[in-house]
């Protein structure tokens, strides 16, 4: 039968105990840097979320300049065809006094 050794007793505990302390410090490793990853996510969607309100305004803006320039559009028509009747009836005129 072995004799007890307190010698290897105790390398097998501070062992134990190592192995224990460096388990419990991965885990809480884990821990803090799946904190760490939740929070960084959480600032970059606030952020994603400000760029895309910021958009929608910018998105909105350029709708309406768009709407502007078609009525200017429109506008500018309605002059072309008035001038190019203008035009017609100048001719017109002239045609008939140099008759």
């Amino acid at each position: 039968m072995k004799k007890f050794d307190p010698h290897s007793f105790f390398n097998g505990l501070i062992k134990a105990a190592m192995f224990a302390a460096f388990y419990v410090a991965g885990v809480l490793s884990s821990s803090q840097v799946s904190q760490f990853t939740i929070t960084t996510q959480k600032d970059r969607i606030e952020s994603l979320e400000a760029e895309t309100a910021l958009q929608r305004q910018q998105i909105d803006a350029l709708s309406q300049r768009a709407l502007q320039n078609t009525e200017n559009l429109k506008t500018l028509e309605e002059i072309r065809k008035d001038l190019n009747a203008l035009k017609y009836e100048l001719k017109t005129l002239k045609e008939l006094h140099n008759e």
